[in-house]
């Protein structure tokens, strides 16, 4: 048996998520990924049983991030207004400072693959993730609906915007996310 080295396994989840970014999911095979890391084809079997499981593992790996990522620095004994507005901060912040990474999670999410990714550590970090608006429900701030929907009603409009204003500067100009944040509030607040 061959042994894994996490240099490889860090390059290929470069050269497949660049591929994926750049080419999407169908056009990639596991030789131009090969070929990108810089590895043979054999030695991405080591670390995956084919693309389709290579494409889950590395989803959950960079969601994972990203959701970690998205709690730093919140926790239970500041308002929630507070931490919800460190959540979406955190989420920008993600996907300013790892942009391949936050491409490659959109263009996964819409992946059919992706709904059969099942991964216990993934739900219990979302429902991490969903904590400050859970407590905001308890608390009578947010509105009394799924902690997801309202964690989604801040993520999606903050996360779009700042895609969108990569590629359309023109049409978006400078994009006020303090403002974008409190039209997140008032739509998911009591």
């Amino acid at each position: 048996m061959r042994v894994k080295d996490e240099n490889k396994k860090d390059a290929i989840l470069s050269a497949t998520i660049a591929m994926i970014n750049e080419i999407g999911f169908a056009n990639v095979s596991m030789s131009k990924i090969a070929k990108t890391a810089g590895v043979s084809a054999s030695t991405i079997y080591i670390y995956y049983e084919n693309k389709e499981d290579m494409f889950q593992k590395i989803y959950i790996d960079v969601k994972t991030q990203m959701l970690n990522a998205s709690m730093k620095g919140i926790n239970d004994t500041e308002p929630v207004k507070q931490s919800v507005r460190k959540f979406c901060e955190n989420v920008l912040n993600f996907a300013k400072e790892h942009e391949d990474y936050f491409l490659f999670i959109g263009q996964a999410g819409d992946s059919p693959l992706i709904l059969t990714a099942k991964s216990q550590e993934l739900s219990k970090l979302i429902q991490k993730a969903c904590s400050p608006f859970e407590r905001g429900i308890k608390e009578g701030i947010l509105k009394n609906v799924s902690p997801a929907l309202l964690s989604g009603f801040c993520v999606y409009p903050i996360t779009q915007l700042y895609k969108d204003s990569c590629h359309q500067k023109d049409t978006f100009g400078v994009i006020d996310y303090e403002v974008v944040f409190e039209m997140c509030w008032d739509a998911i607040k009591r």
